[in-house]
């Protein structure tokens, strides 16, 4: 009931406009396309179509949302924007569905207040954040949330089914999720070695070694996909939305600084890592000490190699950094930002211990303090509620190239979003000659192809190409002489 409430509150505005749940500026629009790309070849999978870039095959690194949802989008009859729309948002519905009852059942491992969890982990900032963003890997944490409870229970064989199942619908979640079971097992075999207590040592040692080969064989199909360490783009010198933590990895000064950032059409991932003074408190209140030691590491290595604060770079190393890059795959974070999402986990299930204490006293109390999380979350953190949505109106100028001959292929130059010309092509139909790994489209060819020119690149194109064969709303195009 309290998931319902939170996705409706959550995402329902942006459904009920129409939209597409997430933000324009972030990584809606190409997550979109990937869904989009696998319903019009569904059941095949992970193949789509060969229309971009000659792409008929995609890394995709949460295969089975993907598959769902291109399900669910084929049997609506992709074509109009409807299918694609209902498809879409049915993962951040049920994301934030799952973190609800996810939180629940951590907060009862923890032995902290069920109600709370379920609460605090859909509203937690950086997962916002991720919604926000289009980043559908992170749509389903509420998995991580199960595995580190039947972890802590010391169900290690459900933990790695859990985990193993995670892995098929975000790398990233799964990572998380192996490293807190393994936490745990850890914590679980040297405290039983130490106290031999009823459960042998030998025994949580052979069921962590259960959860790790079920867990393993069911990532297997995708290891692959995380070697090799990933291209970063440079950071600014100064960042002026370093609340969001757009790039590398968390600013210092963002875990606690509260407001909302001006974006103004930024295109930018949102990954704002605010824990908020509730939360802490609670878990003040409620916390322990090997919680707190999880939660000060993710923190420590959250910053990345870099140190910042308030957007400036500080000139220091963070040597916590090279602990993330030590693990097995760890070395393959883009944004280290991401690994609060493990953190805050472990923060909201102290905090439901004090949640629990207050409670004990007044039932009342932990009714409370949820909703002074929620407050918080919505109005003085980083984190947008309810989400943003991205309109499906496309492009005015798609309908003047609408009786060319089928096979000129497009060239989009200047879009403002890298990913737009890729969620556009299910409005024009044709081949993509812009590279969806490399958003540069390279020099245009108007002899055997469409131009279409968008922003500050329609005068660029009209002193190199000569006067547009049409403009439509500022943007143009150009393409080859019928004769």
């Amino acid at each position: 009931m309290i998931g319902a409430v939170l996705a409706a509150m959550l995402a329902g505005p942006a459904i009920l406009q129409g939209q597409l749940v997430g933000s324009p500026g972030a990584e809606t629009l190409g997550h979109a396309w990937v869904q989009g790309w696998a319903a019009d070849a569904w059941p095949a999978w992970p193949t789509g179509t060969a229309l971009t870039a000659g792409a008929s095959r995609w890394p995709v690194i949460d295969p089975l949302p993907t598959w769902l949802l291109g399900a669910a989008a084929h049997l609506g009859r992709l074509g109009s924007g409807d299918g694609l729309t209902l498809a879409w948002n049915l993962l951040p519905v049920a994301g934030i569905v799952l973190a609800a009852v996810g939180g629940a059942r951590l907060a009862r491992a923890w032995g902290g207040n069920p109600g709370f969890g379920a609460v605090a982990v859909p509203l937690m900032p950086i997962f916002l954040g991720s919604l926000t963003s289009g980043l559908t890997e992170d749509a389903l944490l509420g998995l991580v949330a199960f595995a580190l409870a039947f972890a802590r229970e010391r169900r290690f064989a459900a933990a790695g089914v859990v985990v193993g199942l995670t892995a098929w619908c975000g790398l990233y979640l799964a990572w998380f999720a192996a490293a807190g079971v393994a936490a745990e097992a850890v914590v679980a075999i040297v405290g039983g070695w130490r106290a031999g207590g009823p459960v042998s040592w030998r025994g949580l040692l052979g069921g962590a070694l259960v959860a790790a080969l079920l867990a393993g064989g069911a990532a297997l199909p995708f290891a692959s996909r995380l070697g090799g360490a990933p291209a970063r783009a440079a950071s600014p010198a100064v960042e002026p939305l370093w609340r969001l933590d757009p790039w590398h990895g968390a600013d210092v000064a963002s875990f606690g600084a509260p407001g909302k950032a001006e974006l103004d059409g930024a295109q930018v991932r949102e990954h704002p890592v605010y824990l908020g003074y509730a939360t802490v408190g609670l878990a003040l209140l409620g916390g322990t000490p090997g919680g707190w030691l999880a939660v000060l590491a993710c923190a420590a290595v959250a910053p990345g190699d870099e140190l910042r604060f308030a957007g400036a770079s500080l000139g220091v190393h963070n040597p916590a950094a090279a602990l993330l890059h030590a693990l097995p795959l760890g070395g393959n974070f883009k944004n280290h930002a991401r690994i609060m999402l493990l953190g805050q986990l472990v923060l909201v299930a102290m905090a439901s211990r004090g949640a629990a204490r207050l409670a004990r006293r007044d039932l009342r109390l932990a009714a409370v303090a949820g909703l002074v999380v929620a407050a918080e979350t919505v109005w003085l953190s980083p984190a947008r509620a309810p989400l943003p949505g991205t309109s499906l109106r496309p492009p005015a100028i798609y309908a003047a190239i609408e009786g060319l001959p089928a096979e000129l292929p497009v060239r989009v130059v200047g879009a403002h979003n890298p990913q737009q010309p890729m969620f556009d092509q299910r409005f024009f139909h044709r081949a993509l000659r812009n590279d969806p790994n490399r958003p540069d489209p390279g020099r245009p060819h108007p002899d055997d192809e469409i131009v279409v020119g968008f922003n500050e690149a329609v005068p660029r194109l009209t002193e190199e190409l000569g006067p547009p064969d049409a403009t439509v709303d500022g943007a143009a195009a150009w393409w080859p002489d019928p004769a």
